[in-house]
C-alpha cells in the first residue's frame, strides 16, 4: 500500500487507492508487482479487504498484531489460514505473533514451541531484526539464524522472502483452516475516537475527493482539462494522513499540527477544482440570478438548500412549479427534490409566480409545540418528544404509531477513562463502572418552526461546553443533533445513548462496502471483546419488523449495550500528547426509524444524506441526472476519471445490504461502452450496453468497477 494504513476507518475506495498508487510505485520505482500486503502493526481488518485485496491482485497478507491480548480476551486461532471476506471472497494469510523477533535458538525455539496452531502448521514466518522503529536485521541476527539452518535439536530455519514463504506452503497443500469476517483487535479501541480532528479531516477529505472526481468527470465532458496530476497529489495526501499512527490519534501533538494543516489546504484545494468543473458546467449559462443544486448520490432526495436573497418571493423550476421559500434563522431556504448523479436548477420567482403552489400542494410543516416539560417537534411522518435536559424522550413514527424510545435517547454520559497500558490507544472495558455526572445547565430554546422545526440546546459536561441544534425538517424521519462543544477535559470519555424499543442479539455496524454484525450482549470472551466497535456511517439494531440507527458525519467508535446504541463522542488522552483533543470541536449524528425489515429500509441513504450535503452554485442549466441504479440497495461509490488520463470514466458500485441482486444501471450517456475491470482498472471484459442500460448481477456486498468509454471505436 502507499503507507502502512488504518483499515477500520479508512474508506473503501481510499484502501482501494491505497493499494492503486502503492503497486503502481512498485511496478514503476522497483520494476516488480508486489503480492503480499504486509502490514505488521496495523490495528485490526475489515472484512471487506478480502474483496479488495484480490481485485486489486494482492494474493497474500501477513500481519501480527491481533495476538495481542493483554486484556485477555478471546485469543486467536490460527497463523496460517484462509481469510474469508463478508463477500466470500478469500485471502491465504499468515500472523505471526511479533514483528521484532530476535533469532537466537532460545527465541527460535521458543516461538516455535508456543504457537497457537499446533495442528497443520509445519512452518513458521518469523520477521526478525529491530522492527519497530525500522532498524531492520543486524549481523548478530543474521549469523545466529545461518547457525540454525540446520542445528540438531531445534526448530529448523530457512532465510528467505515471504513470496518464498507462501510458495513453499502453497506447494505443501496451502492452509487447511478458514476464518470468516474481520479480522477483530481485541485492544486499542480508544482509537476510533482519538484526536477526533483528524478523523472528522479524513472523512471530510474522502467525501471532498469523490464530489471533485465526479463533477470532473461531467466537466471533462463539455471539454474542461481535468488537473490529473494535482488531484493525484492530493490523494497521496489523504493516503499518507491514513498512516496507522496518524489517522487512529495515536502519533505525537506535532504530527497533529501538521496534519491540520495538510488535510486543510486539501480540503481547499479539493474544492477548488470541484467548484471549477461546476463552473465549467454551466459555462454557457448567464442566467446570475439562477442557482443550480447538486447531487452526487447515486438515489433521488429531498433537501433543504439555503438560497441567496432574491429568491424571497419563492424557487421556479424548470417546469415552472414554484417552491415555498421560508425566512429562517439561517438565511431564505427551501425543500428542493435533486435527481440522482445531477442536478436542479432554480431561478428566482416573479412577482406573478409567487402566489402559485406545487402541483402535489404544500406538504405539512414541521413544526414546535411548546409543554411544561419541554417541546414537541412534528412533521407529517414523527412526532419527537425533547424534554428540558435535550433529551428525546419519545420518538413515534406516524404510520404505525410506534414508539422507538425506550428510555430518554440523546443522553449524554461521561466516564472516567485511564486505560492501563497505552492511553490514547486503549479504553478499558470497566469504564462503565467509572460513570461520572454527564450533562448539566441546560437550556432549551425554540429557534424556528416551518421548513425545519429547530431547538437550541446549550449546557455543561464537566469542565467543558455545548451547543446543540436539534433539527426536524418536514418529510423526514430523521431527527438531527448538530453539535458543537468546547472540550476541556483530562481522562475522560463522552458517549451519548439511545435505548430504543427494539430487541436485538447482534447490531449492524455499517464498514466499508457494506456492515459487519456484532453481538450486543456479553456471554462469551468472543462477545465481551467487542464493547467497542468500529462504525462508518450507521448502526443499527432491528428485528424483523421494525428498526433504529444512530447516524454520524465523522464518528467512528461505539458501543451496542443491548438495546442501547451508544456513540463515542470524545476522549481525552494524556499520552502521546497531553489533554489531546482539548479545544473545539463540531460534528453531527442524528436518529432514524423504520417500519419493516432491515432490507426494505433507507438507513443506507440516511446515512449518505447525513454526511453529503447538496451543493448550490450560482448560474442556471438544464436539469439532468448523470445514472442511476434500478435497486435500492445498490450505491455508486464512485465515479472518476480513468488513472491513465485517456478521458475514460470508472465508476464503481457496491452492493450494501448482503443480498445478490441484478440490477440496471441507466446512463444519461447513449453514445457509451463498457468495461468490466479489476479495481486498478485494468480492462477484463466488455458489457453490453443497449440504450444505455447496464445489467449487472451481485453478489452480496460485491463490489464492481467498470470502465465507460466514449462511443469511439
Amino acid at each position: 500500500m502507499w503507507v502502512e494504513p488504518d483499515t477500520n476507518m479508512a474508506g473503501g475506495e481510499a484502501l482501494i487507492r491505497q493499494l492503486l498508487h502503492g503497486k503502481r510505485y512498485y511496478r514503476e520505482v522497483l520494476g516488480v508487482d508486489s503480492v503480499i500486503l504486509w502490514l505488521p502493526d496495523t490495528f485490526g481488518y475489515t472484512a471487506a479487504l478480502p474483496q479488495i485485496l484480490k481485485g486489486c491482485g494482492v494474493k497474500y497478507l501477513v500481519t501480527q498484531k491481533i495476538f495481542w491480548s493483554y486484556n485477555e480476551g478471546d485469543e486467536f486461532p490460527c497463523h496460517y489460514f484462509t481469510w474469508q471476506g463478508m463477500d466470500g471472497s478469500e485471502i491465504v494469510s499468515f500472523l505471526p505473533t511479533s514483528y521484532t523477533y530476535k533469532t537466537d535458538p532460545k527465541e527460535i525455539n521458543t516461538v516455535w514451541k508456543n504457537r497457537r496452531q499446533l495442528r497443520d502448521l509445519d512452518a513458521f514466518l518469523l520477521p526478525y531484526g529491530y522492527g519497530d522503529g525500522g532498524g531492520g536485521p543486524s549481523r548478530d541476527y543474521v549469523e545466529y539464524a545461518r547457525r540454525q539452518e540446520d542445528l540438531e535439536g531445534g526448530a529448523r530455519v530457512k532465510m528467505a522472502g515471504p513470496l518464498e514463504f507462501f510458495t513453499d506452503m502453497e506447494k505443501a497443500g496451502g492452509p487447511k483452516h478458514t476464518y470468516a469476517g474481520e479480522l477483530y483487535f481485541s485492544a486499542h479501541r480508544g482509537t476510533y475516537t482519538s484526536q477526533a480532528m483528524i478523523k472528522q479531516k479524513n472523512r471530510k477529505g474522502e467525501l471532498a475527493l469523490r464530489e471533485m472526481e465526479m463533477w470532473s468527470c461531467l466537466a471533462e465532458a463539455e471539454g474542461w482539462q481535468y488537473p490529473l496530476e494535482k488531484a493525484d497529489g492530493l490523494w497521496k495526501t489523504l493516503l499518507l494522513h491514513q498512516f496507522h499512527d496518524i489517522l487512529p490519534g495515536s502519533s505525537i501533538a506535532r504530527v497533529y499540527v501538521e496534519a491540520r494543516e495538510a488535510m486543510e489546504k486539501l480540503l481547499q484545494e479539493a474544492g477548488g477544482i470541484r467548484e471549477d468543473a461546476l463552473r465549467a458546467i454551466l459555462n454557457q449559462s448567464r442566467e446570475e440570478e439562477a442557482v443550480t443544486v447538486f447531487n452526487s448520490l447515486s438515489f433521488a432526495r429531498k433537501a433543504l438548500v439555503t438560497l441567496p436573497d432574491a429568491f424571497a418571493r419563492g424557487a421556479c423550476l424548470a417546469d415552472g412549479t414554484v417552491l415555498p421559500v421560508e425566512h429562517t434563522f439561517e438565511g431564505l431556504k427551501t425543500l428542493v427534490e435533486l435527481p440522482s448523479c445531477g442536478g436542479v436548477s432554480l431561478r428566482p420567482a416573479s412577482a406573478d409566480q409567487a402566489g402559485r403552489k406545487p402541483a402535489d400542494g404544500a406538504a405539512e410543516e414541521a413544526v414546535i409545540l411548546r409543554t411544561q416539560d419541554g417541546f414537541i417537534l412534528e412533521n407529517g411522518q414523527v412526532r419527537a418528544v425533547v424534554n428540558n435536559h435535550g433529551e428525546v424522550t419519545s420518538f413515534v413514527l406516524k404510520e404505525s404509531g410506534r414508539e422507538f424510545a425506550a428510555k430518554p435517547m440523546n443522553c449524554f454520559h461521561m466516564y472516567k477513562d485511564v486505560p492501563r497500558f497505552f492511553d490514547a490507544w486503549d479504553i478499558d472495558s470497566n469504564y462503565r463502572q467509572q460513570e461520572i455526572a454527564g450533562a448539566f445547565d441546560i437550556e432549551v430554546e425554540e429557534l424556528g418552526q416551518g421548513v425545519e422545526a429547530v431547538l437550541l440546546v446549550t449546557g455543561r459536561i464537566g469542565e467543558s461546553s455545548y451547543r446543540q441544534y436539534i433539527r426536524l425538517a418536514k418529510e423526514s424521519r430523521r431527527l438531527v443533533f448538530e453539535t458543537e462543544a468546547d472540550w476541556q477535559e483530562l481522562h475522560r470519555l463522552l458517549k451519548v445513548s439511545f435505548p430504543v424499543d427494539v430487541h436485538a442479539e447482534n447490531g449492524i455496524n455499517e464498514m466499508q462496502f457494506g456492515y459487519v454484525e456484532r453481538p450486543t450482549h456479553r456471554s462469551r470472551p468472543y462477545d465481551k471483546d467487542r464493547f467497542e466497535v468500529c462504525n462508518h456511517r450507521y448502526s443499527a439494531l432491528c428485528d424483523g419488523a421494525h428498526g433504529a440507527a444512530v447516524l454520524n458525519d465523522c464518528k467512528y467508535g461505539i458501543s451496542m449495550n443491548g438495546n442501547s446504541l451508544e456513540l463515542t463522542l470524545l476522549r481525552a488522552a494524556a499520552g502521546p500528547e497531553m489533554r489531546a483533543d482539548n479545544g473545539r470541536h463540531h460534528f453531527t449524528y442524528a436518529f432514524t426509524a423504520w417500519e419493516g425489515t432491515f432490507a426494505g429500509c433507507d438507513v443506507v441513504r440516511q446515512g449518505y444524506e447525513v454526511n453529503v450535503a447538496p451543493l448550490t452554485v450560482c448560474g442556471g442549466g438544464r436539469d439532468f441526472s448523470l445514472l442511476s441504479v434500478g435497486q435500492d440497495d445498490i450505491f455508486t461509490d464512485t465515479l472518476k476519471p480513468a488513472e491513465d488520463g485517456s478521458g475514460d470514466w470508472i465508476l464503481r458500485l457496491y452492493e450494501a445490504k448482503k443480498a445478490a441482486r441484478r440490477t440496471c444501471v441507466q446512463l444519461a450517456r447513449k453514445d457509451v461502452r463498457a468495461f468490466a475491470c479489476d479495481m486498478l482498472e485494468n480492462t477484463l471484459q466488455e458489457i453490453p450496453v443497449e440504450d444505455g442500460k447496464i445489467m449487472l448481477d451481485f453478489r452480496a456486498f460485491e463490489v464492481k468497477t467498470v470502465r465507460l468509454v466514449s462511443g469511439r471505436a
